[in-house]
């Protein structure tokens, strides 16, 4: 929306800026800050606006103004300004997710390390502990003569 519509219409019809705001339903600062490009009218704000003003002002080019190189230039630079801000806030929040992504994937690796030497502990105590039973015991549960004493097992020599 170009501020000149609005100026334009109330030149036109000599109308105040406090009179068409009042009119559009908005305060005075706003319709100022409209007529001077620093804002523009959205939703109902735009559709009141557009009620009062017309559609034929909306339609009209209305260039009083020769635009100028300086202008030109300083809006562009702006606008350049304000994408490169946008760019610099997009790729802020992609290291943000791409370091918390490597955060997490190396949590993950040392959890299954972690996981991969516990088991490897159980086994070889499984084995250990399977490999002293057969010593002791064999495999018919009983006592082995001559095999390594983990524990004393002899009877009491009273006789």
């Amino acid at each position: 929306m170009n501020g000149k519509i609005i100026i334009k219409y109330r030149t036109d019809n000599c109308i105040s800026q406090s009179e068409l705001a009042e009119r559009v339903g908005v305060s005075k600062s706003t319709l100022s800050r409209w007529e001077n490009d620093k804002s523009e009218p959205r939703g109902d704000e735009y559709r009141r606006l557009r009620e009062v003003i017309g559609d034929e002002y909306f339609r009209e080019d209305i260039e009083d103004e020769p635009i100028t190189t300086e202008s030109t230039i300083g809006e562009m630079s702006n606008r350049v300004n304000d994408i490169l801000y946008e760019v610099t806030k997009i790729e802020s929040k992609q290291d943000s997710f791409e370091k918390q992504k490597m955060k997490s994937d190396l949590f993950h690796k040392r959890l299954r390390t972690v996981v991969v030497i516990v088991t490897c502990i159980i086994i070889l105590l499984i084995v250990v502990i399977t490999w002293l039973w057969l010593v002791n015991f064999g495999f018919g549960g009983k006592y082995v003569e001559g095999s390594a004493r983990l524990y004393d097992t002899s009877v009491s020599d009273d006789n």
